[in-house]
């Protein structure tokens, strides 16, 4: 190797330290920072930063701030709020869950759901009178005929749904899969694979609903 060659390496190596360094000492000023937000404002708790805001309690109020430290809808006085998903969150006033952007605008409020979930995949789970079901974001709701008990979030296009103690799998068109087999418990896919257990036994299945291994 020539002496050349050996300094453009060295300064790649220097300078990839240097880059490094600076990343660690931003994060860490940041931390500081939420510290010391903490301290002079009197913030009970800062939740973590998603899409640019995140939450925040003072005196059982909540609201967000973004990343410069300016807060946002404090005045409202929520009872509980969510990180953003999607570019909406899920927000609490007066027993009643709703939806805001990030602009403030609320959505559905009228409707009174007893509680909601996160936007995934371009929907929501909701819950109202002791049944859940979905909402896109244009509000449109979706198989709240079917009563479920319980109903996740949309992951690789299946959500997880509970009838009557069984578990099974639903996909954006609302087609329920493997209700059947009555699962005892099952999650969400991941990586193209969801855990299912069944009489004591874990299994691991595909989209296909194929058993690829068993679970330890």
């Amino acid at each position: 190797m020539n002496i050349s060659k050996m300094k453009i390496e060295l300064w790649i190596v220097v300078a990839t330290l240097i880059v490094a360094m600076c990343l660690f000492s931003a994060n860490l000023k940041a931390e500081l920072n939420i510290d010391s937000l903490i301290v002079a404002r009197g913030y009970y708790w800062i939740g973590d930063f998603k899409e640019g805001m995140a939450p925040v309690k003072k005196d059982s109020i909540w609201f967000f701030i973004d990343k410069e430290g300016k807060e946002h809808l404090k005045a409202r006085g929520y009872d509980l709020i969510g990180d953003f998903y999607e570019g909406m969150a899920c927000v609490k006033k007066d027993s009643i869950w709703f939806f805001i952007d990030k602009k403030g605008k609320e959505y559905w409020k009228e409707r009174q759901y007893d509680n909601v979930g996160d936007f995934s995949e371009g929907m929501a789970c909701v819950k109202k009178d002791s049944i859940w079901f979905f909402i896109d974001k244009k509000g449109k709701e979706y198989w709240k005929e079917r009563q479920y008990d319980n109903v996740g979030d949309f992951s690789e296009g299946m959500a997880v749904v509970t009838k009557d103690g069984i578990y099974f799998f639903i996909d954006e068109k609302g087609t329920e899969y493997w209700k059947e087999r009555q699962y005892d418990y099952v999650d969400y896919f991941n990586e193209g694979m969801a855990v299912v257990a069944k009489d004591g036994k874990i299994f691991y299945i595909n989209k296909q609903g194929e058993i690829v291994k068993e679970g330890e």
